[in-house]
Parts: C-alpha cells; structure tokens; sequence
C-alpha cells in the first residue's frame, strides 16, 4: 500500500507546462547521429529557432521505453521544479517505411516524455515516488483516447493512466499524465479490486469500446489467480479520485473511487499475458500473447496468441488457443506489445524485435530489428499500441 506521511494538500492546480522549443536534456539518445536518415528532423540549438518535428503520419505502432530516463537508469531525471520529473520515452514505429539508405532508422523517431508532476498527487511530489513511475503499456482508442498501465514500483501499487500529447507532430513533447491509483484492500475480502494484488500486469488494449488489463498466470493474493483479462471500468475514472479510510496519505489526487477491474477472460492457472492485448481479428473478442509460468502446464519457449471472444455481462470468457505461436522464445525478451497497422498485426519484443503475425496462414516472421538504434542496453521496450496520426506537412 502507498507507505507515506499525513500531509496537508496544497490547494493548487499544476498545470503542465508547454514545451520548450528544445528541451535541453542529457538524455539517452536515439542511436543515430544528425545526418542519418531518421523519422527526426533533427535539431541544431547553434542555428535557427529549434523546431523539432518528424515526418510519419498514418497508421503508426506507438511503444514506450520502460528504461528509467537518467543515464544509469537507476532513475528519472528531476525538471526544475521539486519533485517532478521527466520520464519514459515514447517513440512511434512505421513498420512499412522504406528508407533510402536501406537501413531501419527512417521509421523510429522519438515522441517525447513523460512529464511526471503535481497532476499525480502532491503527495507523490512529497515523497519523490515519481522518479521510480513508470509505464508498462499503452491503449490507444479514436474516441476515448490514450491509455497506459503504469506502476509505482516505490510504494508497489498499480494504476491506470491517462496520456495527453500536446503535439503528434513533434519529437520534443512533454506528455501529461493523469493516474489512478487502484484501491486497496485486504486479499480475503470479495470487494476488494482484484487488479489491486497481482504482482505481473503485463499488458493493455482495446477490445471495441471494452479496455482491458492483462495479467500473467503467476498467481496473487487476491481471489483471481488465473491469468487473466480484466475489463477496466472508464465510468468510475471518470468520477475522478477519492480519499479512503484505509489511505494514510489522504491524496485527494491518488486513488480512484471505486472498483476499476472485473475478470472478463481466464487463461488458466500457470499461464497469462505475457505482452499485450488487443482487438481479435474478427472484432468480436480480444486476443493476448500468452506465456507459460510452469513447463508442466506449456513449455517455458513456447509463446502463443489466444483469444477470448466477448462474455455476457457478469460473465468469464474462457479462452481459446489460435495455434499461432513461436517455439524458441529466449525469456525476458518476449513479445510485448502489438498492434495491428494496415490489417497486419505485428509484435514487438522487449529488446526491440519486430515480428510480423499472420493469423490466417499462422506463420511469425521476424521482419526488423529496432536494438541497434538505441544506446547500448538502453531499450526495454514495454507495450505498444496501434495509433493514426495526421499529416502534418
């Protein structure tokens, strides 16, 4: 639970402030230099007025970087204000760009970050949380917006978050982030969130209008403990936050109000979502990229999609396996997101591998391999979601 100190709240609203034409940071770079051939247009702060902007558009793979932002990645780098920091990197992927130099760089470039501030709580500022906050995957949806699962890993405690970015043309943008916290409550009780005690939520997408939160088959302490989807319930966010008896802090900007998940698809003890979730091909359920937690169960290599056509409501779904899978996942580097651009899904693995997924003839091919535009051990790619972003020029 949120371990902190009683503290009066500042009645006060932060707002996040607007981008600096350069944001003059040492953070970890992209891999490539100024006259490669990049989705950036590249920056010179010695020449004219900085007007960082990048040249994708359409139907794009947005992914983070769940790195921390310093150079160690033991932490996010602080902004001038106390307690607020920058954070994740997002950065957006056209996997069907082709570049003049025949090479991969054309079809990366960097979004932006995370600006991690007030707007997440003033006792968060307090108790400097925010330099170990981090995304963990992205939901994208054109009516209802951008989404993360996010996680903060000093106080143990999961969240959903909303993402705003001021602007989808540039690569300097500073992205607002507004969270809630899942209540707690004691593992024995039926009316405590069963997101609040899984140790392993793994992935996020949209299933038509339904969010859902995936969660691998490691078990937990709460009465769920299969691996599972949960459909995250948008009407009690929108309530906005709320302060609980149990809350030592008293956060008026923390917790949500009530209940936000409900089980919505079991995968079965052992096994659970190793990556993501997103809309199933006949856009009638959703599918998730599974893994094994026990070789008893599925053999520890062995990864696969599987897909959990839309329950009654009050109602489990239980899955069923598409036979489509990959046999020789090397652990810690499976998929872990995808996103589907163009009526192909694609996946993308936590150390940038980029596969393309038929699901019709059930074949994985490896198509791109995004590793070598990033600093050395400086990518760990966590969730993706497919986005549309309009032309700009």
């Amino acid at each position: 639970m949120k371990a902190t100190f009683i503290c009066e709240a500042l009645a006060i609203t932060v707002a996040m402030l607007a981008a600096p034409a350069c944001v003059a940071l040492e953070l970890p770079g992209s891999g490539q230099d100024e006259d490669s051939e990049s989705g950036d247009d590249g920056c010179d702060p010695e020449g004219d007025p900085c007007d960082p902007t990048h040249a994708l558009s359409g139907e794009l793979i947005l992914f983070v970087n769940a790195r921390l932002s310093d150079d160690a990645f033991q932490t996010h780098l602080p902004l001038d204000e106390e307690g607020t920091y920058i954070g994740n990197a997002m950065y957006l992927y056209d996997p069907v760009r082709e570049c003049e130099d025949g090479g991969n760089a054309c079809r990366l470039t960097k979004l932006g970050h995370l600006r991690l501030d007030a707007q997440l709580g003033e006792v968060s500022v307090a108790d400097k949380s925010l330099r170990k906050f981090v995304v963990r995957d992205l939901a994208w949806h054109p009516q209802q917006g951008l989404w993360a699962a996010s996680f903060d890993s000093l106080n143990d405690e999961w969240s959903i978050s909303g993402l705003e970015v001021p602007d989808w043309g540039r690569t300097d943008n500073l992205i607002g982030v507004e969270r809630w916290v899942i209540p707690p409550g004691p593992a024995e009780s039926p009316s405590t969130d069963p997101c609040y005690w899984f140790e392993a939520v793994s992935g996020l997408g949209f299933a038509g209008d339904e969010l859902l939160l995936g969660v691998r088959g490691a078990g937990s302490k709460g009465l769920v403990t299969d691996g599972s989807l949960l459909r995250v319930n948008l009407s009690v966010l929108e309530q906005g936050h709320c302060v609980h008896p149990s809350d030592i802090s008293q956060d008026p900007h923390y917790y949500a109000c009530d209940v936000v998940c409900e089980q919505w698809c079991s995968f079965g003890q052992k096994l659970g979502v190793a990556g993501d979730v997103i809309e199933d091909l006949e856009g009638v359920g959703a599918s998730a990229w599974l893994r094994s937690e026990d070789e008893t169960v599925m053999a520890l290599g062995h990864n696969e999609l599987s897909s959990c056509v839309a329950p009654a409501p009050g109602e489990v779904a239980t899955a069923e396996p598409d036979n489509v899978f990959i046999d020789d996942v090397v652990r810690g580097d499976e998929i872990e997101g995808l996103a589907r651009v163009g009526g192909q899904l694609y996946g993308l693995s936590v150390f940038g591998k980029v596969y393309a997924i038929d699901e019709v003839t059930r074949v994985v091919t490896q198509i791109d391999d995004l590793e070598g535009l990033f600093p050395d051990d400086g990518l760990r790619l966590r969730g993706a979601t497919e986005i549309v972003v309009p032309a700009t020029r």
